[in-house]
């Protein structure tokens, strides 16, 4: 990217990266809330998850760091000093780093619950986790050329990086969002309240993956069409923020959702009657056969009263779907 001084603007350069650091920074304090709620609520996760689950938010806030260095970087340290935004501070680089990381660390959780829902489906596992890999590798190679140049305008040789990196992210997150939208469909059974629960399921994941994936777009859009300014910074600033937010979003739904799940079910059948007048009769009373002998006679209507309780092995296919999705 090359900046013309002549046509030098501060709305589109420092004002796109004031307004996309604001609202970076506003999506940090949302994910310290729900960082707060996941542990506070005390998840079944295993202690694995719940390590991972605080590296992510120790990487998001060295993410927000940086996002608070290079704004008084341009803005205060350089202050009425066009020329400066012609030199890729570190932590800019330092960014495109921790927002692969990310990125790729919570694509990779996603693509689990994929292997999980479908049954172990290498192939479709394994196609999520190589576009997601993709993404990695050519944001990190991004980030070690980015470091060997000192100016916005050596970065255009690196164009084509960022386009694919775009596209990658892009691609993955809707993969992850069709993939799982589809197993979480197919594993409807007709009962409302498991369909519900699907529902919202889906609802979430959709959501998370198309939130994401439109913030990637709209960054690599305003990259083609002005790669001049930071416009495309501003949505890029955004994008591990909104994917780590959409992703505790659901981590902290599940308790509401596992309630629904695991909820008894009353089951109450009363009074069958086989005869219309519902009368009862007595099958001790006995009547004359037309042998001489005496029979007892059947009775015409029973009178019954169940009360059971439908656990959660009612269904264990839709347990294990919505196990996995959960």
């Amino acid at each position: 990217m090359s900046l013309n001084l002549a046509d030098f603007k501060f709305d589109n350069t420092l004002g796109a990266l004031l307004v996309g650091g604001l609202v970076a920074s506003s999506l940090y304090g949302v994910t310290c809330v729900q960082m707060y709620n996941y542990f506070n609520k005390g998840a079944r996760d295993t202690i694995w998850f719940k390590w991972m689950i605080a590296f992510l938010w120790v990487l998001d806030t060295f993410d927000a760091a940086l996002n608070g260095h290079f704004l008084y970087f341009y803005m205060v340290t350089n202050y009425l000093k066009p020329t400066a935004l012609l030199t890729v501070v570190w932590s800019v680089i330092a960014h495109v780093a921790a927002t692969s990381i990310s990125n790729f660390i919570i694509r990779t959780m996603f693509a689990h619950r994929v292997w999980m829902l479908s049954e172990e489906n290498i192939w479709l596992t394994g196609l999520i986790m190589g576009v997601s890999t993709t993404d990695l590798v050519v944001g990190l190679i991004i980030t070690v050329k980015a470091i060997l140049n000192t100016s916005f305008t050596d970065l255009q040789a690196l164009s084509s990086l960022f386009y694919v990196s775009f596209a990658a992210g892009t691609g993955a997150d809707l993969l992850v969002a069709l993939s799982l939208s589809f197993y979480l469909w197919r594993s409807r059974t007709g009962f409302q309240r498991t369909d519900s629960l699907i529902q919202s399921l889906m609802t979430y994941t959709i959501n998370t993956g198309l939130l994401v994936a439109i913030d990637a777009a709209a960054g690599m859009i305003a990259y083609a069409v002005m790669p001049h300014n930071f416009i495309f910074l501003a949505f890029y600033l955004l994008l591990s923020k909104l994917y780590l937010n959409s992703y505790l979003a659901t981590l902290n739904a599940r308790e509401g959702l596992r309630k629904n799940m695991d909820e008894p079910v009353s089951i109450h059948l009363s009074h069958i009657s086989g005869n219309s007048s519902g009368r009862y009769h007595d099958p001790e009373f006995a009547r004359p056969s037309h042998s001489g002998h005496t029979e007892k006679s059947q009775p015409s209507a029973i009178g019954i009263s169940v009360s059971t309780l439908v656990d959660r092995k009612i269904d264990d296919d839709l347990r294990g779907g919505v196990g996995a999705a959960l």
